[in-house]
């Protein structure tokens, strides 16, 4: 017999592109499902146990009044990052009426690479739940905080210190399961 003839299909010698192909496909697997495994609202964040970012920017609805990092001292703020450009954020405002009469936190905004007419027009006609709001139209300060998009929020100590970034809508589960008990945390600290 001819060597040709001594290969037959399940003779196969196995090459090395087809282990190097099989171990490229087993990274890819194993890698994405670990993706998928992770948390997408819990982005990592080099700020958290940090100081926020330092900034001088104008308020939403009063271009005369300028807030600084000071703004978190004394109290823990949840902070909303948000615009009108995002529909995630219309999903998510109407629970910010129900977030900001929670008593031991203030609920503030950070209006994010929006216009402000359309900003002011989006709450006049939705209702306004924040204490602030910093106008932040060409994004510098969402930078600072290392945001992706809208919505995200942040929780911030009395300190001024980044405890928690949330990423997605903050709805009444979200609220009540996440940011209560980092709420009531901080408040066990304090005394």
């Amino acid at each position: 017999m001819s060597e040709s003839e001594n290969k037959t299909p399940n003779n196969r010698t196995i090459s090395a592109k087809g282990i190097i192909a099989v171990l490229l496909f087993l990274v890819f697997v194993v890698t994405f499902y670990f993706l998928i495994g992770q948390d997408k609202t819990e982005l990592p964040s080099q700020l958290i146990n940090r100081s926020a970012p330092a900034f001088s920017v104008k308020d939403l609805h009063d271009p005369s009044v300028t807030y600084t990092q000071d703004v978190f001292l004394g109290k823990i703020t949840v902070l909303n990052v948000w615009a009108t450009w995002c529909p995630s954020c219309y999903v998510e405002h109407p629970y910010w009426e129900l977030h900001a009469k929670n008593k031991d936190v203030v609920v503030a905004a950070i209006n994010y690479r929006d216009d402000r007419k359309k900003a002011l027009k989006f709450l006049a006609d939705r209702g306004n739940f924040f204490q602030w709001n910093l106008f932040d139209e060409k994004g510098r300060l969402g930078i600072e905080f290392g945001v992706y998009g809208a919505p995200e929020t942040f929780l911030i100590d009395p300190l001024g210190k980044v405890r928690y970034r949330h990423v997605g809508v903050v709805d009444t589960d979200v609220f009540e399961s996440i940011f209560v008990p980092m709420i009531e945390r901080i408040k066990q600290e304090q005394n």
